[in-house]
């Protein structure tokens, strides 16, 4: 059975929570971004990226994430981070993606950040 794995719930209309649990590298990465796509053309255009479960996240892993960013501006879409540990958060700081992507402490939190911009 393998250690990582990228779960999705609904969590209001048009909002979608993604649960990556696990080393963020290649093979999580892409799993990570097959399943936003499919939240995507699903016609869920929130998503919040949960990240407690992300032990590490590597050089791959940010690209994957970028792919990710790239990907919600492409469909005008809105994504979060939550539950960031200090060490990714200081590593998507560093990479600029911070910059693009809001980051809450908290799932409940980002999830409200998103009711009141509705």
């Amino acid at each position: 059975m393998s250690d990582w794995t990228v779960k999705t719930r609904e969590a209001g209309e048009g909002t979608s929570v993604v649960y990556v649990n696990g080393y963020l590298n290649s093979l999580l990465g892409k799993e990570m971004e097959r399943v936003i796509h499919d939240v995507l053309d699903a016609g869920r255009p929130r998503v919040v990226l949960n990240f407690e479960g992300t032990r590490l996240i590597n050089s791959i892993g940010i690209s994957s994430i970028i792919g990710v960013v790239e990907r919600m501006t492409e469909r005008q879409g809105t994504l979060a981070f939550c539950s960031l540990n200090r060490i990714n958060q200081e590593l998507l700081r560093i990479t600029g993606v911070s910059r693009y992507v809001r980051a809450f402490d908290s799932e409940e939190e980002a999830l409200s950040y998103f009711e009141q911009s509705v």
